[in-house]
């Protein structure tokens, strides 16, 4: 799970502290079903794995009544849902806080940084966002005994990385980027 998804599944036990942890998993389950309609308004892909029988599900914020409100709740116990808070408007919930949490971000300048290293073990420590891809172009019996490895990550101003190879310390310098910059390039890699 990556670190901003971490703050906004926080935020979220935060709010409601009583809930088990099996709500928010159906809430993350949900989460990549979300579409925003308008400012207010949203709508949730029922998923039958998740015991929907709806193709669609309505969720929108009351101003009047100051509360999130879903089409479950006007259906077959739908009192008891409203009551609980379904997942579907906890998965709405939890989208809101996670795009927040990445609009905040994507406004931050970040360091992006690759390295090849030449080692058996590659460990990457205080990167939230890294990976560590094989470099070598053919296995041949050397390539094998010390392949290389090409590491790439993303991080913070004021936050440190241990990038460790073999159990040695490399020390890596990042280049200042754009989050939304560094990110591509770190899907890119």
């Amino acid at each position: 799970m990556s670190l901003n998804l971490d703050t906004a599944v926080a935020q979220l036990k935060n709010l409601f502290p009583d809930k088990p942890n099996s709500w928010i998993r159906r809430a993350l389950l949900r989460m990549p079903y979300v579409r925003e309609v308008r400012e207010g308004l949203y709508v949730v892909e029922g998923v039958r794995e998740l015991g929907d029988w709806k193709p669609l599900y309505q969720v929108w914020w009351s101003e009047r009544e100051r509360r999130w409100y879903c089409t479950c709740y006007f259906s077959r116990f739908g009192h008891v849902r409203q009551r609980g808070i379904c997942t579907h408007v906890a998965s709405v919930m939890l989208y809101r806080r996670y795009r927040r949490v990445l609009e905040r971000l994507e406004k931050k300048t970040v360091y992006f940084a690759t390295a090849e290293v030449e080692c058996l073990d590659v460990r990457v420590r205080g990167a939230a966002e890294h990976k560590v891809k094989d470099a070598s172009p053919a296995k041949s019996l050397l390539d094998y005994a010390k392949p290389r490895r090409y590491v790439v990550y993303v991080i913070a101003e004021g936050e440190e990385v241990v990038v460790e190879c073999d159990g040695r310390q490399i020390r890596v310098k990042g280049e200042a980027l754009d989050y939304r910059v560094a990110k591509a390039l770190l899907e890119e890699e």
